[in-house]
């Protein structure tokens, strides 16, 4: 309260049949947490499933319950055919589903968490550069992915104007090879955004 922290007894905090409810073993942890990892990113890699929880143990700690949860049916392996690791997806995950929306993407999204998934699946390096100097900057200040489909079209760099209400692109850099109408998908995205 008023930035100052209270501590009071547990059972005064946490309901009762929270408190009484079964503690699950380190197996059933594991393997619920490694569900709701891949739920929630979509499609990971078991090294990416570590890294999300940041559990450490490497490969001893995680495989035998993936294998465990893929059998079970709570998790499917998918291999993507470029002779790297499996992903894991929920069993329901539709693969070649309609194509999202244009997007810009928060520099903080899990989709843009795991840089050397990112490098390995779309061959885009993301670099948060508000923390460079200004000189040292190559995209801007506060950069947005673009992202329509299933590819990278380039990075946004944005600004807010409170004062006026408005978002601003102050400079997009559209990634090498990228065709077609890109600046109509970026103010889709800019759109949804706002």
């Amino acid at each position: 309260r008023h930035f100052q922290r209270s501590y009071d007894l547990a059972e005064r905090v946490i309901p009762r049949e929270w408190l009484a409810a079964p503690v699950p073993s380190a197996d059933e942890t594991y393997r619920e947490r490694a569900v709701r990892a891949v739920r929630a990113r979509g499609a990971l890699t078991e090294a990416a499933i570590r890294e999300h929880w940041r559990w450490k143990g490497g490969k001893a700690v995680l495989h035998h319950h993936l294998e465990a949860l893929v059998e079970e049916g709570r998790l499917r392996q998918v291999d993507p055919g470029d002779g790297g690791p499996p992903f894991f997806v929920d069993p329901g995950a539709e693969l070649d589903g309609a194509p999202a929306p244009p997007i810009l993407v928060c520099p903080f999204d899990n989709l843009v968490w795991d840089r050397p998934l990112l490098e390995r699946l779309w061959g885009f390096r993301h670099v948060i550069e508000v923390y460079k100097r200004e000189h040292e900057r190559v995209y801007g200040y506060y950069v947005l992915p673009l992202v329509a489909g299933d590819r990278f079209l380039g990075r946004a760099d944005l600004k807010a104007d409170r004062g006026e209400g408005v978002l601003r692109i102050r400079k997009f850099t559209p990634e090498p090879r990228v065709r077609g109408n890109v600046a109509g998908k970026l103010e889709r995205a800019a759109i949804r955004l706002c």
